[in-house]
C-alpha cells in the first residue's frame, strides 16, 4: 500500500533541468506526464515583497541556487532526501526538490505567519512549520539531508546565525549539509551606488532604501570590514514579526567562516550565475 501510494507523488521519469525549470509554469503538465504536485505562485507584487524580483527571473534565481546547491551536495546522489527550506518564503526553492524528493520529505519552516497562510492558499504540499525567531523547530525530525535558507542569514545577527547553525548541525544526518546565502561583495557595489546615486525608486522600495542610507555604515566602511573578515549586522528591522533585535542587514565574510566552521567549511561562492548573495556550504561530520 506504502509503495502504492510513493509512486503516485514521486516522479516516474527523470527530468532534465531544462525541463524541469520549463515546467515551474506549467504545472498542469508537471501533473500529468510526471505526477508531481506544483503549487501555485503569487501575483508579481507578492514576489516582489520578497526578493524584488517576479516571474521567470525570480524562479531563474531560486534554480540557479537549486543547482548549485544538488551540484556542490551531491544531491543527486540520494534517494529521497528530507530538506528543510528555513525562512523559504513562498516556497520558490522548495518547489523544485519535488523533482528530488516526496512532499513530505521537504519541510518549510518560516517565522511570519501571514506567509504559512499564503503557502497554504496556494496549496503547497510541504511540510509547513510555523517556527519562533530562535532555535528550535518544533515537528522537525532528526535526520535531515539538507537545510538551506536563502536570504535569511543575509538578514540576522551573529549569536542567530551561531544559534541556528548549532541547531542545523544537530538536525542533519552525518554527511548532511547546511547551505544559506548571505550579503557580501555585489551588495556592497549595490549600497555604493545608492550612495552616488539620487535617482527615485518605486514606492514599496523607497522606504527600505531610505533605511539602508541613512541607518547603516558608509558602505566603503562596510567593505573595508567585510575584507578584514567581520562579521557585520545592522539591526534596521523588517516587516511583522522581524523586529530590529535580530533583524537587519548582514554580511557573513569567507575568512569569518573558516575561522568559525574550519573543515566543515566546504565551499564558499559569490560568482553564481544570477545570485546576488554569497553561497556558503558546510558539512556535517
Amino acid at each position: 500500500m506504502l509503495q502504492r501510494i510513493l509512486s503516485s507523488i514521486i516522479p516516474q521519469k527523470k527530468i532534465s533541468d531544462t525541463e524541469w525549470f520549463a515546467l515551474q509554469f506549467d504545472s498542469a503538465k508537471a501533473r500529468d506526464v510526471y505526477r508531481i504536485p506544483l503549487p501555485g505562485f503569487p501575483d508579481d507584487d507578492t514576489q516582489k515583497g520578497f526578493t524584488a524580483l517576479s516571474g521567470e527571473n525570480n524562479m531563474r534565481q531560486a534554480f540557479e541556487f537549486y543547482l548549485h546547491m544538488r551540484k556542490v551536495c551531491r544531491l543527486d546522489m540520494l534517494k529521497q532526501p528530507k530538506v528543510l527550506d528555513f525562512g523559504g518564503g513562498w516556497g520558490r526553492v522548495s518547489r523544485l526538490f519535488l523533482r528530488d524528493t516526496a512532499p513530505q520529505n521537504i519541510y518549510l519552516a518560516e517565522t511570519r505567519a501571514s506567509t504559512i497562510q499564503l503557502l497554504k492558499d496556494l496549496k503547497a504540499p510541504y511540510t509547513l512549520i510555523h517556527n519562533a525567531p530562535p532555535p528550535p523547530i518544533n515537528g522537525l525530525p532528526n535526520n535531515l539531508d539538507l537545510v538551506f535558507a536563502y536570504s535569511v542569514f543575509s538578514h540576522l545577527s551573529e549569536q542567530y546565525f551561531l544559534d541556528w547553525m548549532a541547531y542545523f548541525l544537530k538536525v542533519l544526518k552525518p554527511g548532511g549539509h547546511v547551505v544559506f546565502t548571505s550579503r557580501g561583495h555585489y551588495f556592497i557595489r549595490h549600497l555604493q551606488h545608492l550612495h552616488a546615486s539620487e535617482s527615485a525608486a518605486e514606492p514599496m522600495l523607497a522606504e527600505h532604501i531610505r533605511r539602508l542610507k541613512q541607518m547603516m555604515p558608509h558602505p566603503d566602511q562596510i567593505l573595508r570590514l567585510y575584507d578584514a573578515g567581520e562579521f557585520q549586522f545592522y539591526p534596521i528591522g523588517g516587516s511583522e514579526e522581524l523586529t530590529p533585535s535580530f533583524f537587519g542587514e548582514a554580511f557573513i565574510p569567507e575568512a569569518y567562516l573558516k575561522k568559525r566552521f574550519g573543515d566543515a567549511l566546504i565551499s564558499f561562492s559569490e560568482d553564481v550565475p544570477r545570485v546576488d548573495q554569497s553561497i556558503t556550504v558546510l558539512r556535517k561530520r
